[in-house]
């Protein structure tokens, strides 16, 4: 049964990368959902285990952020961010480190999937006029995205989960998480900088000023800030992290004024079954020999030695997370993490590692994938080759860094 299930996963992993098989039209969430329906009916999962992998504490946490930014999409924030940004960036050089520092701020605070799904077009669109080749501004929100995303419990799915998982504070886990983050930041404009020299040396052909989004909602962007910022006090002040973001969401709709059917439009629905499904496959395969070898006794080997516990975690993370994608990289980990005489750490070096090391490959994290498929629709290519050219070095040396800077603060 075990060969059964590890070949449902395959497959489904094949059809989450690929996405196109003929005859066939698939997502990643409907390619999740049928792993998950071909896990109990063929890879004989009992139903009940099926719905015990599903956390409701994320799925909930989730939904509540989600309906929080749906709101300022609602209401034209992030257009206005993005613009914003391109008009007031106008050397090759200058935009690129705007877009990587907006992107990753943003991407700490609102998620980052949502940044990239938003900035993508509105970059594309600013640079157009401006002669520009959009591939170092794309990689850099990308990049930007999963290493300034690794900042926050809010930043991307995984660290929600993590946050939950290991009960860190909300305040604990940015603290610790900040200057892994902020160097990273720095880091990626440096190699992206380093690389397209020649291209970021050359001046843009046109100075004119990119048209500007959709016009800001201001009344509704200041309302769910402020529901947002009260949120994140609430978060900080160490109470419950899905009761408060339901909670925020919740309110967000009632104090709207606005038709809730436009902001539940704005929901990333199948970003929620995606990760269900997820949680059902993933529970299938986790007694698998490859995957055991990359967990349990993986972490076996962990005996508190911060160096030693932040290498191994981090490169199991690495693997993990550019054979399977991060969030089932950390749904793996999660049950042999809480038994391990330094868990706090080693749930911090899952954080940092498994979102930096979604940078190596195009199909390392969800926020790279959402980037080259918003590029595609508008008849731009980010190749698998594009992405790891200067995903490899991002990778190594954000990694670097994230390991030295987690072992110093837990001195």
């Amino acid at each position: 049964m075990t060969s059964v299930r590890l070949a449902i996963f395959v497959v489904t992993y094949v059809l989450i990368a690929a996405q196109q098989v003929p005859g066939v039209r698939l997502n990643r969430p409907a390619a999740s959902l049928l792993g998950a329906v071909a896990m109990v009916v063929l890879g004989g999962l009992p139903p009940h285990e099926a719905y015990a992998a599903i956390d409701i504490d994320v799925i909930v946490f989730l939904l509540g952020v989600l309906l929080l930014v749906g709101y300022l999409d609602l209401g034209g924030f992030f257009d206005w961010a993005a613009v914003w940004i391109a008009r007031r960036f106008r050397s090759p050089h200058a935009l690129l480190a705007g877009i990587i520092v907006a992107s990753g701020l943003l991407s700490a605070i609102f998620l980052n999937d949502t940044v990239c799904l938003v900035f993508v077009p509105l970059v594309l669109a600013a640079l157009e006029p401006l002669g520009a080749r959009p591939l170092p501004y794309l990689l850099g929100i990308a990049f930007a995205a999963n290493v300034g995303s690794a900042m926050t419990i809010t930043g991307n799915p995984q660290n929600m989960l993590i946050g939950i998982s290991s009960g860190i504070a909300y305040r604990d886990f940015a603290a610790l998480l900040a200057l892994p983050s902020l160097g990273g930041l720095a880091i990626v404009y440096g190699v992206l900088a380093l690389m397209f020299r020649r291209e970021l040396a050359r001046p843009f052909a046109v100075t004119s000023a990119p048209a500007g989004g959709r016009p800001m909602d201001r009344g509704l962007v200041a309302r769910a800030l402020v529901l947002f910022s009260g949120a994140l006090a609430a978060w900080l002040a160490g109470l419950s992290l899905p009761v408060v973001a339901i909670t925020a969401g919740a309110l967000m709709i009632a104090v709207g004024r606005r038709d809730p059917a436009e902001a539940f439009a704005k929901v990333e629905w199948s970003l929620l079954l995606f990760f269900a499904a997820l949680f059902v496959v993933m529970r299938g395969v986790q007694s698998a020999p490859v995957f055991v070898d990359l967990t349990t006794r993986a972490a076996s080997t962990l005996h508190g030695a911060p160096w030693h516990d932040a290498a191994v975690t981090s490169a199991a993370m690495t693997a993990l997370s550019n054979l399977v994608s991060n969030v089932p990289a950390v749904i793996l980990w999660r049950p042999v993490v809480p038994q391990l005489p330094n868990a706090r750490f080693i749930w911090l070096v899952m954080a940092m590692s498994s979102t930096f090391a979604g940078n190596l490959t195009l199909l390392g994290s969800m926020a790279t994938l959402i980037v080259a498929e918003r590029a595609a629709a508008r008849g731009v290519a980010l190749r698998f080759g594009d992405v790891l050219k200067a995903g490899v070095p991002v990778t190594l040396l954000t990694l670097a860094w994230g390991v030295l800077m987690l072992v110093w603060l837990a001195r």
